[in-house]
């Protein structure tokens, strides 16, 4: 079963390489003047990754056919790897993940593996979706920057990683809590609910908690429930007292009062008499 996923994953990277292939405008070529040693040859690969990344990735392989054994054939492959990332696209960042996640698996042991790991979880990271998209990326983000943490946990990269994690956790809890909002608005309080609680239960940083709160509550609201609501609304006003939510809060409360004195008493369901 593995095999059969790699050779798929394989076989796509061998895809979108030439489809990001087929997209250059003319054939880049490298000038003689572009060759030299190991050392000269992957300065000047180097110096061309941003105003022409394809040219400076022939060079890079250009040094790994050449001067295989080199130090600068390894470094060669992160270079290309970084020639891909330079160019953004959502295909150029996925073959550039391949890249950097080939690096480390060959090179584990490498000081630069630890950029090669950051920068594969950096792909993931350039390809999230805002709120409200797909976030099937902001996800495999997550996994990737968890797995640097990890492996490398004392190294700046680790710490820069944290910090990304915390984003892409926000940028879910704010996802998550929408859908919630959304189902508010259509009038599907459990289903709101239910978000709403996996937001609580999943991303308890979530910086917009007494919005999350308030909505819970007033969902119990819509349902008539009115002691879990009252909960809600109480957590407002004792988390968050400066907050325009406690204000609202406060209301919601008042409100629950009088409907509680004007709901109409629940029928009792008539029991079945026994047959004599």
């Amino acid at each position: 079963m593995f095999k059969k996923v790699f050779i798929i994953i394989a076989i796509s990277v061998t895809l979108l390489i030439s489809i990001t292939n087929c997209k250059s405008k003319k054939d880049v070529v490298i000038n003689p003047t572009d060759m030299g040693t190991s050392e000269i040859m992957y300065k000047k690969a180097n110096a061309f990754i941003k105003k022409n990344p394809e040219k400076s990735r022939l060079l890079f392989k250009e040094i790994i056919q050449l001067y295989p054994e080199s130090i600068y054939a390894k470094k060669a492959k992160i270079g290309i790897a970084d020639s891909y990332f330079k160019q953004k696209d959502v295909s150029s960042l996925i073959i550039a993940f391949s890249e950097y996640q080939e690096y480390v698996n060959y090179y584990p042991d490498s000081p630069d593996a630890i950029y090669a790991k950051y920068q594969a979880a950096m792909c993931y990271y350039k390809l999230k979706y805002k709120p409200g998209r797909d976030q099937t990326y902001t996800f495999k983000a997550i996994e990737a920057f968890d797995s640097l943490i990890k492996a490398y946990p004392n190294t700046k990269e680790a710490k820069k990683a944290k910090e990304l994690v915390r984003e892409c956790r926000e940028n879910l809890g704010i996802h998550f809590y929408k859908i919630g909002k959304s189902d508010y608005l259509l009038k599907a309080y459990r289903g709101a609910i239910r978000r709403f609680k996996q937001v609580m239960d999943k991303y308890p940083e979530f910086k917009q908690n007494e919005k999350l709160f308030f909505y819970t509550g007033k969902s119990y609201v819509k349902l008539r429930e009115y002691d879990s609501a009252t909960s809600f609304f109480q957590r407002v006003m004792t988390e968050y007292p400066k907050s325009k939510f406690a204000k609202k809060s406060k209301k919601m409360l008042k409100k629950i009062v009088k409907l509680k004195i004007s709901a109409p008493p629940r029928k009792l369901k008539n029991k079945k008499k026994d047959k004599s």
